[in-house]
């Protein structure tokens, strides 16, 4: 090549380190990097063509260990800040279901009670099992026909039983055969006593036999025996005498009466002197006074004795003077 063409190539790479060779289209810096090379601080040799891919790889690894600058640094520590408080605070609070609650309530209700419930069983199960509580004391109140000696021989298997074993039912069946008791009622007081109250039937009649004396209830059954008709706790009775041997002797007919007898109130009774009757549908009812009274069958015995009551109570002349009052039929009693 000649010197003068040689020299002005270099005249034109000075004036455009970039441009292009005059030999082709490749920019001349660039082939001078790849031809020329040069010397690191650290004493290594590469290639002027490598060093800008290398300055970009430093400047961005320097950009990401750096964070960008100030701003983005603290940008991303913001960003870091605000994930680690997500991470560890709280929940927020979510209401809870109305239906849920109630569940909630409901359970710890049944709770409560099934504790309440099993306390008291426990205490019941004590209370009706301890020997502490067993009957020591029998007491039996208003009892008039039934003695206190025929009490107490028919309670006597109470005794040393647990006070919360024994009830109504328990005394009823003891007293069953007194027809007298028509019913009881038991209260148990602590520690050892057991009170029985005693409901009685009331006497409705009574047939005498020789010194004896019986007394009836309602249904025709014995409910007193006096061997001494005289005897004081016979006395003030309320008791009509059965007196027709032929009533005595047939059963119906006795019943009859009795069940006559029995729907008097005692007001009625007490006015009365005997009954008789020689069939179920002939009961003859004999007054103090000396009246009778025809009451016929069992058949409407609540009218029966409500007109019988108002007649006993009048004073009219009609009643009062008449020997026989005739109320078989209620509705239209006759007088003569």
């Amino acid at each position: 090549m000649e010197p003068d063409a040689e020299e002005s190539r270099e005249d034109l790479r000075a004036a455009d380190p970039g441009g292009t060779d005059p030999s082709g289209d490749v920019p001349g810096s660039e082939r001078r990097a790849a031809a020329d090379p040069q010397l690191e601080e650290d004493g290594t040799v590469v290639a002027l063509g490598a060093e800008r891919p290398r300055r970009a790889r430093i400047a961005a690894e320097e950009v990401f260990d750096d964070g960008g600058g100030p701003e983005e640094d603290q940008q991303w520590s913001s960003a870091d800040s605000e994930t680690a408080d997500s991470e560890t605070a709280e929940p927020l609070p979510f209401p809870e279901p109305e239906v849920v609650g109630a569940r909630r309530r409901r359970r710890r209700r049944f709770g409560w009670a099934a504790g309440v419930l099993g306390v008291l069983v426990a205490v019941v199960a004590v209370l009706y099992f301890s020997p502490l509580l067993t009957i020591q004391q029998v007491q039996v109140e208003r009892n008039d026909l039934l003695t206190d000696e025929r009490a107490q021989e028919l309670l006597q298997p109470l005794y040393g039983r647990p006070l919360p074993q024994v009830g109504n039912a328990q005394v009823q069946d003891l007293l069953a055969e007194e027809a007298v008791v028509e019913d009881v009622i038991v209260q148990g007081e602590l520690p050892d006593t057991l009170t029985v109250e005693v409901v009685e039937h009331p006497p409705v009649a009574e047939v005498r036999e020789g010194d004896g004396l019986l007394f009836y209830n309602e249904h025709g059954e014995v409910i007193r025996s006096f061997e001494d008709a005289g005897d004081d706790a016979a006395q003030g009775y309320a008791t009509p005498r059965i007196s027709h041997q032929a009533a005595l002797q047939d059963e119906a007919v006795f019943r009859t009466i009795v069940s006559v007898l029995g729907e008097l109130p005692p007001s009625a009774r007490e006015a009365m002197d005997s009954a008789t009757a020689d069939s179920i549908d002939s009961v003859q009812l004999i007054l103090d006074d000396g009246r009778t009274v025809l009451w016929g069958g069992e058949d409407l015995g609540e009218a029966k004795a409500t007109v019988l009551e108002a007649i006993l109570a009048s004073s009219a002349e009609d009643f009062t003077e008449a020997e026989i009052i005739d109320i078989s039929t209620p509705d239209t009693p006759v007088t003569r």
